[in-house]
């Protein structure tokens, strides 16, 4: 009886210890960063195709956010791979907004044309 119980206790005791190690993850999983790629693009009057210099270009959501060049050209970094809404300001003319943007790891080119307020 008492090789009986001792072997009990053993094969429990390994099955315990088995068990244990089997499902110990006392390391969380290192998660992939997300995807970054670059969004460039050009920000214009509507009506005469000038470059608005000093656009304010912001990813919606985000703390993402640059102004056009002299140029009227914008680059912004980081910017998730996936769909993103872009928001587009300039002194005077409406607010745009470019919504569903599909991000790739390519080059990602946006023309955003702008309004005066009075159109």
């Amino acid at each position: 009886m008492k090789n009986l119980i001792k072997s009990l206790f053993v094969i429990t005791f390994i099955a315990i210890v088995s068990t244990a190690f089997a499902t110990n993850d006392s390391k969380p999983e290192a998660k992939a960063p997300a995807a970054t790629s670059i969004m460039s693009g050009t920000v214009l009057d509507a009506a005469t195709g000038e470059a608005l210099v000093g656009a304010v270009v912001e990813v919606e959501g985000t703390d993402l956010k640059t102004y056009t060049d002299l140029n009227g050209e914008f680059t912004l970094k980081d910017v998730k791979v996936g769909e993103c809404n872009l928001k587009v300001n300039y002194i005077s003319y409406r607010e745009v907004k470019v919504n569903n943007i599909t991000m790739t790891q390519d080059s990602n080119v946006v023309e955003v044309k702008l309004n005066p307020e009075g159109l």
